[in-house]
């Protein structure tokens, strides 16, 4: 029987595939060291949340404004509610992420660094114009 409640279930395919590629970055910086996938999400997600990195999103009580309608149609689709999906903070370029968010070990715990941005996000920018 499945956890319905797995983090891997209901994240956008994006996200996934950033978790994914930090969780095979730490395989290759501790190869002593058994890391799973489901470890580097259930330690990123809570960071990446509190940054405004990601958001979760339940179509069901309702999408709140200011989502770009790509990610509207996305979480419509989602056969998992609530979806995380890239959040107001989350870069232009997803690449950009891994200037912003550093994983490493502590021992057995996947544990997060921070690095600000040294300019803003343009969609923020954008906004303000608005």
């Amino acid at each position: 029987m499945k956890n319905k409640n797995a983090i891997n279930e209901n994240m956008h395919a994006l996200l996934e595939c950033l978790f994914v590629l930090y969780a095979n970055e730490l395989r290759t910086k501790y190869p002593d060291q058994t890391i799973r996938n489901s470890a580097v999400f259930r330690s990123g997600v809570p960071e990446f949340a509190r940054l405004g990195f990601i958001q979760l999103v339940d179509a069901r009580k309702g999408i709140p404004g200011g989502i770009r309608e790509c990610l509207v149609r996305t979480v419509r689709r989602a056969k998992h509610q609530p979806i995380w999906i890239p959040g107001s903070n989350f870069p232009n370029d997803p690449m950009e992420i891994y200037d912003l968010m550093k994983a490493s070990m502590r021992g057995d715990e996947v544990v997060w660094q921070h690095f600000p941005a040294k300019r803003r996000n343009s969609q923020h920018d954008h906004s303000r114009n608005m």
